[in-house]
């Protein structure tokens, strides 16, 4: 796997290399044989070039709470190269976190390769993808960045990686688009993957094969629907096995409302303490209002049992924020989150923060 990633980076720096030598985009009006640009326009400029595009975006955020003292940091930042070709498509993307985190997740400290993927795609077919991609699950992994998010905080199942972030190995992926049920404007979107453990690329939780599916239906841009497996054998907890599925949805509501929601349960075998084998689950349900083009209000209330130093309690979190876009970069957010446990013998928490994030 580790020649893989190589391979992808060589090729990729090969054709960024090519790109920035041979043509520029911001006056180059004929057909190139290679393009660059930095946002997803590069894609749309001429169907038999191949074009490249380099973008990223970093985060930093200050969080406190009623426990300890507050602290500042850069989150992340992120770079990464996207180059396709028709059908073909190779990504390559950069991460360093650094997440001193007060809503009781571990904190993160780490450079990693987040992903680095070759795909290949047909319209009759669906598409292959091989490398280490994000794991299609639910609604929030997949997408990922943190910039992207309504919210600062994540989910219980997020934050606690009940579901590995990546996965190293391949995908099967497709569409489609049924015309007499549910409608003419629907589509259907499927994804079947497995993988492995990699000490190289940050995938030691996982030993053996890992593999899991995803579903989704898609109406008219209003409508989600979806539901989403996995199965890995955890390497951290003793090569307990762990089979987990999710639904989620979320539906576009008049007046520029959205609502969303995810449930997830987790199912383990093989541990070595009652503790180890203990099933847990985690819910949310979401509302987000957007007030103004560049301001949103959002309300979460999740639900779940909460794993810590051996104990499961019942945590119930209500987590309020206000969103700002006051330019097409820059995205900001100012949280206040309240957590009540319930047969625990850690206390309740209140958290808020402010977190600014610019793509560049």
């Amino acid at each position: 796997m580790r020649s893989v990633a190589a391979t992808l980076m060589i090729g990729t720096c090969l054709m960024v290399g090519a790109a920035w030598a041979e043509s520029d985009p911001e006056t180059q009006e004929a057909p190139a044989a290679w393009i660059f640009g930095r946002d997803a326009n590069v894609f749309l400029r001429d169907p038999d070039a191949v074009a490249t595009r380099i973008g990223g975006w970093f985060d930093a955020s200050y969080r406190d709470n009623d426990r300890q003292n507050g602290s500042t940091n850069l989150n992340h930042a992120n770079v990464f190269v996207d180059t396709r070709f028709r059908g073909f498509q190779a990504f390559i993307e950069a991460e360093y976190e650094n997440e001193s985190r007060h809503s009781e997740f571990e904190d993160e400290r780490q450079f990693e390769l987040e992903q680095a993927f070759i795909r290949a795609a047909s319209k009759r077919f669906g598409s292959l993808r091989v490398g280490r991609f994000n794991t299609p699950f639910g609604y929030w992994v997949p997408i990922h960045w943190s910039i992207l998010m309504d919210t600062i905080e994540e989910p219980l199942h997020v934050g606690r990686e009940w579901i590995p972030e990546q996965q190293v190995g391949l995908e099967l992926a497709g569409q489609v688009f049924p015309e007499s049920w549910p409608g003419p404007d629907a589509e259907l979107r499927w994804s079947l993957f497995a993988g492995g453990g990699s000490e190289t690329l940050d995938q030691h939780s996982v030993k053996g094969v890992s593999f899991g599916g995803d579903l989704r239906l898609l109406l008219e841009d209003r409508v989600q629907l979806g539901t989403s497996f996995h199965h890995r054998r955890n390497a951290e907890r003793d090569d307990r096995g762990e089979w987990t599925g999710i639904l989620f949805g979320e539906l576009k509501l008049a007046h520029r409302w959205t609502a969303r929601a995810e449930a997830m349960q987790q199912r383990r075998t093989g541990g070595l303490s009652d503790w180890e084998e203990r099933d847990v689950w985690s819910a949310y349900a979401k509302l987000r209002w957007d007030l103004l083009p560049y301001l949103y209000l959002n309300y979460r209330l999740g639900y779940g049992a909460d794993e810590f130093e051996r104990e499961t309690a019942d945590l119930w979190t209500n987590t309020f924020t206000i969103g700002i876009q006051p330019h097409d970069r820059v995205r900001v957010k100012l949280e206040y989150s309240r957590h009540d446990r319930a047969n625990s013998r850690r206390p309740d928490i209140d958290i808020w923060g402010a977190s600014l994030g610019v793509f560049f």
